[in-house]
């Protein structure tokens, strides 16, 4: 039945014998039913009164089951001006079978007149748990949670980006009610997040925007020339550290998990040392959640059948002491997460964290020829003493009008805006319980909010 109406929308636009592009417009709204139509703000085409091709652009909402039947969502993703990973298919399929238990799904498709994807908006809806029962509706982007995702939006085709976010707030406006938008991992400079924000804000009435700094090394075309980016102390720490470790045991290697049967055994390693770490230090961890497991499972199998995957292991003596767990996309290497062996003791011997980090550094460079090494959230020292530059994402909170809406800034915005007051004045030990605590309440891992990594 929809190809149908698709076939009779194609035709009301291409009537010849219609005068106007407003009259073919309602005449395609009038024919294809539930899809809503939405022109854009592209110009016509000189010389003719008929619309451009990307100028009428349809929106729908495409349920989890329908996802693997988006063949060119990739397509749209790659075509974007800032592409991320984090907006690819298996990235957004792999998060929702892990944490879409409870959520509504609002992932909404644009497309042109030819069936093509212009753009995605991976969105949910949420009813936040509050202490007050309150029927509020949160929206937010569908990889916003727990697992690490850093630059999450909106996903257009160059060019078209004020044009799908205005289609999907169209969408968005007929379809559902949502008295907050949460707008988490917006990259500064990306002109398809500003667009989504600027769309949702038309329909909001207070915005409050939190920026967070995140770390990547821009990597040259030699790897002699990247270590002479680096402090002469830490260089030459990091070669001595390297040797003793191979002149202690000359069985030392590193090497790239390659193989799908390897997967499930060097994660649950790498599990294993991440836990151990965490829990020393009195947080649950971030593994201790059988989804974060599940999600990670998942998407690895996904990215290693894509060959983007990056899972680089240390082994000593037959057993892995460190891991380094991160994929590539557009050039970039996103390092995700790493553990290494705490309860490893040799003399002269420490930090093989930091000597496989220099391996898959030499890698990124030498093999891979990558522009970036990306760390992702945080400025942390244990990041910038690798010769990072900084870069940024927000999160923006759009509340709706009305009652309602400022109901849910109180809940959401209003809230965090008070923990940030408590966390300034009290003492160490209350706010990692009141983190903790938080953490647990928005159905995350406890270790959401731990401190800074490790190597």
């Amino acid at each position: 039945m929809w190809r149908h109406r698709l076939g009779r929308v194609r035709d009301a636009l291409r009537w010849r014998g219609m005068r106007g592009r407003a009259l073919a417009l309602a005449m395609a709204q009038v024919l294809a039913g539930p899809t809503l139509v939405v022109e854009s703000e592209s110009p016509e085409i000189e010389g003719r009164g008929a619309p451009d091709p990307l100028a009428v652009l349809t929106a729908e909402r495409v349920p989890p089951a329908h996802w693997g039947s988006i063949d060119d969502w990739d397509d749209a993703v790659a075509a974007a001006a800032r592409p991320s990973v984090f907006l690819t298919r298996d990235w957004v399929t792999a998060w929702w079978a892990a944490f879409g238990s409870g959520l509504e799904p609002m992932l909404i498709r644009v497309t042109d007149p030819g069936g093509r994807t212009v753009g995605l908006a991976p969105l949910y809806l949420e009813r936040p748990k509050l202490v007050v029962r309150l029927p509020l509706r949160r929206l937010g982007i569908i990889g916003d949670r727990v697992v690490g995702s850093e630059y999450l939006g909106l996903v257009a085709r160059a060019g078209q980006e004020a044009a799908v976010a205005k289609a999907v707030a169209a969408r968005l406006a007929r379809e559902v009610r949502w008295d907050v938008a949460e707008l988490t991992g917006l990259v500064a400079g990306d002109p398809a997040g500003d667009a989504l924000e600027a769309a949702l804000l038309g329909k909001g009435e207070r915005r409050r925007v939190t920026p967070h700094a995140c770390a990547m090394i821009q990597l040259p075309a030699d790897y002699e020339t990247y270590l002479a980016t680096l402090r002469p102390t830490f260089r030459r720490a990091s070669r001595q550290r390297a040797n003793r470790l191979r002149r202690r045991f000359p069985s030392t290697q590193t090497y790239l998990t390659d193989e799908e049967r390897l997967l499930e055994p060097h994660l649950a390693r790498l599990w294993e040392m991440h836990q151990v770490h965490w829990n020393a230090a009195g947080y649950s961890g971030a593994f201790a959640d059988g989804r974060m497991r599940s999600f990670y499972l998942d998407v690895s199998r996904r990215l290693l059948a894509a060959g983007s995957l990056r899972f680089w292991q240390l082994q000593i003596d037959g057993v892995i002491r460190a891991s380094q767990y991160g994929f590539v996309h557009h050039g970039v290497l996103h390092a995700l997460q790493s553990a290494y062996d705490t309860t490893f003791r040799a003399p002269g011997v420490d930090g093989p964290g930091v000597t496989l980090r220099f391996d898959a550094l030499r890698h990124a460079i030498e093999t891979d020829h990558l522009r970036g090494y990306d760390f992702l959230g945080g400025v942390e020292d244990f990041k910038t003493r690798w010769g990072t530059s900084t870069h940024d994402t927000r999160t923006v909170y759009i509340t709706a009008r009305g009652t309602r809406g400022r109901l849910a800034w109180l809940a959401t915005a209003g809230t965090r805006d008070l923990f940030s007051r408590v966390v300034s004045i009290a003492p160490r030990g209350l706010v990692k319980a009141l983190r903790v605590a938080r953490a647990r309440r928005r159905g995350a891992p406890g270790s959401t909010t731990q401190p800074s990594g490790h190597e």
